[in-house]
């Protein structure tokens, strides 16, 4: 080890000059003492990993640097990667003090993650993406003081972190199984539909408000209001399909056939005579 630390320093001497090379070379030796402590050699970089860690490691990149250039070590990406996600796994469980419901929650979600782990079925990365949302939900309702997150915890996280909601279903089936919380994901679609139906009822109401309506505003008027009740796209409306469509009117409304499908419409939305007329 005393040669290596040698070779080290001169190898160092090359890379920033001697002089810096001699005042700052002391930084390392605990480093070099470590090793000759441990395993009287330099072991493999996994060995090494296992030991420091990737904080440790980082903390002396030019001895890890000289090692691999001279061959002593080899880096190990896959070995690195990991180590990383074990301590930003780490550092998720730290964001609740031992003894916490919270951090009891946490703890029984991580080891059943683990026991996946361990039998070659996820990776540290997937435990971590899937540690991330299941604390930051802990984290949302604790300011609620809800323990265990409940159904309104959850769909308030999804409405301002939707892009999550794939990462966290495993969290909340662990929720429902392994501490029997009344708590589903509500189908993705069912928000993207009322967000749609109450921006159609918003557009449906300022259009009613309209007295006098242009030609292009009434029919408008009859697109939106086929897509509000009808669920009817809006593109598949226009004048001359409108104009044709009517199959039938009556005091309550008219029924329009479109694509050979009966549609009705109340008296609100009944056209004034020659209204769709075209040009």
């Amino acid at each position: 080890m005393g040669l290596h630390f040698s070779n080290f320093g001169a190898w160092l001497g090359e890379q920033v000059g001697i002089h810096k090379a001699s005042i700052t070379i002391h930084r390392y030796l605990s480093f070099f003492l470590d090793i000759e402590k441990q395993w009287q050699a330099i072991p493999e970089y996994t060995i090494l990993l296992k030991y420091f860690g990737t904080p440790g490691l980082r903390k002396v990149l030019l001895p890890m640097r000289w090692m691999m250039e001279t061959g002593l070590v080899v880096m190990d990406a896959v070995a690195k990667a990991e180590d990383s996600e074990q301590r930003r796994v780490a550092a998720t469980l730290e964001k609740f003090k031992t003894g916490t419901a919270q951090r009891a929650i946490l703890d029984g979600y991580h080891d059943q993650l683990l026991t996946g782990q361990k039998e070659g079925k996820t990776s540290w990365r997937s435990i971590r993406l899937a540690m991330t949302p299941a604390a930051a939900l802990l984290l949302q309702a604790a300011t609620k003081e809800v323990c265990p997150p409940d159904q309104k915890m959850l769909d308030a996280y999804l409405g301002t972190t939707p892009g999550q909601r794939a990462a966290v279903s495993g969290f909340v089936g662990y929720l429902r199984d392994g501490h029997k919380v009344n708590i589903t994901l509500t189908p993705a679609y069912d928000k993207a539909k009322k967000t749609k139906k109450k921006r159609l009822e918003t557009e449906l109401l300022r259009l009613l408000a309209e007295n006098d309506r242009s030609q292009s505003e009434q029919l408008q008027l009859l697109a939106v209001a086929m897509a509000y009740f009808h669920g009817v796209a809006q593109k598949e409306i226009t004048a001359a399909v409108m104009k044709s469509a009517v199959a039938s009117t009556d005091n309550a409304g008219d029924t329009f056939t479109i694509n050979g499908v009966d549609y009705w419409l109340p008296s609100e939305f009944k056209r004034k005579k020659n209204d769709l007329a075209l040009d």
